[in-house]
């Protein structure tokens, strides 16, 4: 396997991750690699192509068929590649899928995304999530959420389970939406509450 690291500490690098064609804690100010994998990375900028990294924290990451388990970014930039977890004030993913999204503005493409939390507003286009809770406004074009909250929803031949907007613009078809939402809270709340009523009358006669 190569690898192209550019502008790296020596002294961070062991002898026995370069024999295995990769690299332990990197800190840099420019950091590329090629091929290649990584551990924890701190640096300005952060660019992986086809690489692998534990622990990314940047200013500027770009993830080309790439994957980290964390990033944390005031820009980020995933094209085919993934995180598990990822935190950038700026995320804009396409054709790529995060499991736990925190950030200011996201930008949905062709994506999935398992919980995104967003502060501003949020993007999707062909993209998918099960949960979306957003402080803005989200704009939605042939995408799907099974739970969306947010200030605002405009879609686009869309569709959720439970939808929380205060206002809602276009074509986006919700199996719950704010009356729906709390009359199945209600009926929920009431059946779990007569189950343990039956757990205990249960428990008493034996």
């Amino acid at each position: 396997m190569n690898n192209e690291i550019e502008d790296v500490r020596e002294d961070e690098v062991t002898e026995e991750e370069r024999i295995t064609g990769g690299v332990g804690n990197v800190t840099a100010q420019t950091l590329s690699i090629r091929m290649g994998g990584a551990g924890d990375v701190k640096a300005e900028s952060v660019d992986i192509t086809q690489g692998t990294a534990r622990n990314v924290e940047a200013t500027n990451v770009t993830l080309r068929q790439a994957g980290a388990q964390s990033v944390v970014a005031e820009n980020l930039v995933i094209r085919q590649g993934g995180a598990l977890r990822a935190q950038a004030d700026h995320m804009e993913i396409s054709q790529g899928g995060v499991a736990f999204a925190q950030t200011q503005a996201t930008n949905l493409n062709a994506s999935r995304v398992g919980f995104a939390l967003s502060g501003g507003d949020v993007t999707m286009d062909q993209a998918a999530a099960r949960v979306v809770l957003a402080r803005g406004d989200v704009t939605m074009d042939q995408s799907g959420a099974v739970v969306l909250a947010a200030r605002s929803v405009k879609a686009k031949n869309c569709g959720t389970l439970l939808l929380l907007a205060g206002q809602v613009e276009g074509e986006v078809t919700a199996a719950f939406g704010p009356r729906e939402a709390a009359v199945f809270g209600a009926v929920a709340g009431t059946v779990a509450g007569l189950v343990l009523l039956l757990g205990r009358l249960v428990r008493r006669r034996r």
